[in-house]
This record gives structure tokens, sequence and C-alpha cells, in this order.
């Protein structure tokens, strides 16, 4: 009896280290979750972007006192402030222009001109945060910049009320999570569907030896390719389509389709096939080309800003989803169907479009039909 339970568990077992999925599954899977989730939430703290514009300068050195302001911010270690030029005559166009750029969020704090001279005289002071209200990010950074501007204020002049913060509203259309998510969603479909179609297929068709036969065709593997891109092309039609529609139905999030949408749509649909045939010159198994597949496109749709904001990643995950093509992806959809920023999108297309073509020619490259 107890043979039998051995061949049985032996069986099983070897059935399992074979098949290079289910490694995937059981072992790698849970590490890799761990390694991301350990690098992006493992320190316990979140920096939040902070643009700031101390006008408060005697020539061009900041007063004392405001400068005492600033380092109180930098030493609680929340913020990742970036300054902006005291002469800049419109400090929100700036910050709105530059935040789209580097991904950051659009919020503004100003120390106003005499700013060391009114509390010197006891007098109130007033400093201005300029933010979007209804972003969660934005509501805890504002506590926190209350918190310390409070503690300033009682620290230099042990009266609290002599420092003031005014919190001013930049943005009027209230972008919930939900609006937020739905692009995200679409560009990770976009993603999988592209990536292991591709891999799968190619892997199926070489051990069924069809990738070999295709040689002694006229088919060029371009146009092979092309065929395959064809097709996710029509999935990535049909995945928007769907996307949007139920999000329309059940949360009532409401998306501009233009140009730069069809655009965006057709660049992921040639990028991540072109992705996915790369993978599959080095998959040579059809058993490993779904561990394969995993290990590409995991962590993109952790990284690359699918189910939130890159700015609450740590800095060293920020410049690595840098690189990633899902994130441009992501970018210009919610650039295109959310925020309607054609400039930004159209960027975003163009760098996607870029990064399509290099794939599917190195794709073409890697691809010998004769030797599969």
């Amino acid at each position: 009896m107890r043979s039998r339970i051995y061949t049985i568990i032996s069986g099983h077992f070897k059935s399992w280290y074979r098949s290079k999925s289910n490694i995937f599954w059981t072992i790698a899977f849970p590490l890799l979750l761990i390694v991301l989730f350990g690098a992006i939430f493992g320190n316990g703290s979140t920096k939040f972007d902070l643009y700031l514009q101390n006008q408060d300068l005697t020539g061009n050195v900041p007063t004392p006192l405001s400068q005492g302001y600033v380092n109180v911010l930098n030493q609680t270690g929340a913020f990742n402030l970036h300054t902006v030029a005291a002469e800049q005559p419109d400090p929100l166009a700036y910050v709105k222009s530059d935040a789209q750029l580097h991904n950051r969020g659009q919020r503004l704090l100003v120390i106003p001109l005499g700013f060391n001279a009114t509390l010197m005289n006891g007098k109130n002071a007033t400093i201005q945060l300029y933010m979007d209200q209804s972003d969660q990010a934005s509501a805890s950074l504002a506590g926190i910049v209350h918190s310390v501007t409070t503690s300033y204020a009682a620290a230099i002049a042990g009266a609290p009320d002599h420092l003031n913060l005014q919190q001013v509203g930049i943005v009027t259309r209230n972008i919930r999570y939900i609006d937020f998510f739905i692009p995200g969603v679409i560009g990770m479909t976009l993603l999988t569907t592209g990536v292991f179609g591709a891999v799968n297929t190619n892997g199926r068709y070489r051990e069924l030896k069809i990738i070999k036969k295709l040689a002694t065709t006229p088919l060029s593997k371009i146009e092979w390719i092309l065929g395959m891109v064809g097709y996710q092309m029509i999935l990535a039609t049909i995945s928007l389509v769907v996307i949007l529609f139920f999000g329309y139905a059940l949360f009532g999030v409401t998306a501009t389709i233009d140009i730069y949408t069809v655009g965006l749509v057709v660049a992921a649909a040639l990028l991540f096939p072109g992705i996915g045939m790369v993978l599959a010159n080095f998959v040579k198994e059809a058993e490993s080309a779904d561990a394969a597949a995993n290990a590409i496109t995991f962590p993109m749709m952790f990284l690359a800003g699918t189910f939130w904001p890159r700015e609450t990643l740590p800095d060293i995950m920020k410049i690595i989803a840098n690189f990633m093509p899902l994130t441009y992806v992501n970018d210009g959809l919610r650039d295109a169907l959310i925020y309607a920023e054609p400039a930004q999108a159209l960027t975003n297309t163009i760098i996607a479009l870029g990064l399509a073509a290099f794939f599917i020619v190195l794709g073409s490259m890697l691809m010998n039909w004769k030797e599969e």
C-alpha cells in the first residue's frame, strides 16, 4: 500500500516539476509578489511630490524664517520638494506642465513676499497651498503641511495662529479612482492579450512544426508578425468597447474617444504582440510560455500605474517604471480618455509606436523559421 501511495505522490511531483507554468505559479509568482509589494510598500512610508515657490527673498537669498520653514518641511521626510523659481510669473501653469511631464501631483505651496517681516512684527502670515482637493493623496499631503505649519508657528513665535495655511483648489473636474482605473484596465488587457497571445501561439505552432512549414511558403516573417498583430488589434478594439461600456453603465465613467485613443490602441496592439514575438524566440517549449509571459507582464502591471499612481512608488521603482512600455500606454490612455490632454496623449502615442516598431523589427530578425 505504501509503495502505491509513494508511486502516486512521485508521479504527481514529477508532473509538477516538469511543468514550467506550475513552478511559476507555485514558487516564482509568490516570490514575485513579495519582491514587488515589498519594494513598493516595504519601507512603510510614502513621499508626496510638492512644488514650492519661496517668494520671500533678500536679493536671491531666502529670508531666515522662510528658509527655516522649508527646512522643517524637508525634515519631515514626507515630501519630494520641487523648487519653482521666485520670478516665475505663473507658477500654477508651470506646475501643471512640469507635473504632467514627470508624472507628479499638481500641488504648489507658495511662501509669500514679506513672510519673514510679517512674522517678526507679530502679525499673521498666510501660506497658500494649491492642490486638487478631490485627490486623496493631496488630502493626506495637506494634513501633513498643516501640522508642519502649526508646529513651526508655535516654535518661532509661540503663537500657532500667527501662521495660516490657505488651501486653494486648482482642478474643477472631480477625477474619481474608477476614472483613473478604467484606462489602466484597458492598458493591462492590451498587454496580457498581446503578450500571451503571441507567446502561446508561437509556442504551440513551434511544437506542431507549423512554423517550420511556413518557411516553405511565400509568407515572409514580417507578414506573419503583422498578421498576428492584426488579430490582436481586433481583440484590442473589442476589449476597449466592452470595458468602456461597462465603466459607463456601472460607474458613470465618461471617456472622450478621439484620434489619440485610436492611435494608442493601434500602438498597443502593435507593441505588446511585438514584445511577445521577441519573447517567443527564447521560449522553446509551450509549457514554458505562460511562465515566461507572466514574468514579463506582472511587473509591468504593478509598476506602470495600472492600479495606483506611480507617484506613490519609491524612487527606484519610478525609474524602473519609466522603462516599461505599459507606462506610456497607460499614461496616454488617461491623457486621451479622462484628462483631455491631447499634447501629452500624442507624446505617449509616439513613444509607444516607436517601441512597437523596434520590437516588431527585432522579433522578425530573431525568428529563424528553418530552425524552429
